[in-house]
């Protein structure tokens, strides 16, 4: 059985490189990393210490282009990968404070102080009301509430400490 060898992610951002910098004395173009045909455009890419044609710098799993100036690509299991699909296979956020199912890195989440939720997950606890963009909603005993319920919660609490208190002072009055 082989060793376990541990594989980390590499993360690299693309360059663009002038073609002429890169010619020896003998004028001989840089080779493509993935065709290996000489590259005779003026700029080429520059990824994991590599030069690439625009089209020829692609992710392993959605063919998608990864040449744009400044981008980041993901290595891991032999694999070149854009941000995407490396968060898609080797990746996630954490769970969700309200179901507790793992949140896939590339999925848009809602945060509230340090929890995070699935876009679907976001209601009022009580009321289950999903929030539209500008609702006001409160964080309460690490659940989150729509206005309405919050309101009714510290009434409600408020109403509770007045009647204990109440009951209280009886007690020493009788």
């Amino acid at each position: 059985m082989a060793g376990n060898s541990k594989q980390k992610q590499v993360s690299r951002s693309v360059n663009i490189v002038n073609n002429n910098t890169t010619q020896s004395s003998s004028s001989t173009p840089a080779e493509c990393f993935n065709c290996h045909k000489p590259i005779r455009e003026r700029y080429l890419l520059k990824a994991l210490d590599q030069y690439w044609h625009e089209d020829c710098l692609k992710c392993s799993c959605c063919d998608c282009r990864l040449g744009e100036v400044g981008s980041t690509l993901f290595t891991k299991a032999n694999l070149i990968l854009c941000k995407r699909d490396y968060l898609r296979l080797f990746g996630n956020t954490g769970f969700c404070s309200a179901c507790n199912k793992t949140i896939p890195g590339f999925e848009m989440v809602m945060r509230a102080k340090s929890n995070v939720y699935h876009l679907e997950c976001f209601s009022c606890f009580q009321c289950h009301q999903k929030f539209c963009v500008g609702d006001r909603f409160y964080l309460y005993e690490n659940k989150i509430l729509c206005e309405y319920d919050y309101e009714e919660r510290m009434l409600f609490a408020n109403l509770s400490r007045n009647i204990y208190a109440y009951l209280i002072g009886r007690q020493f009055n009788e």
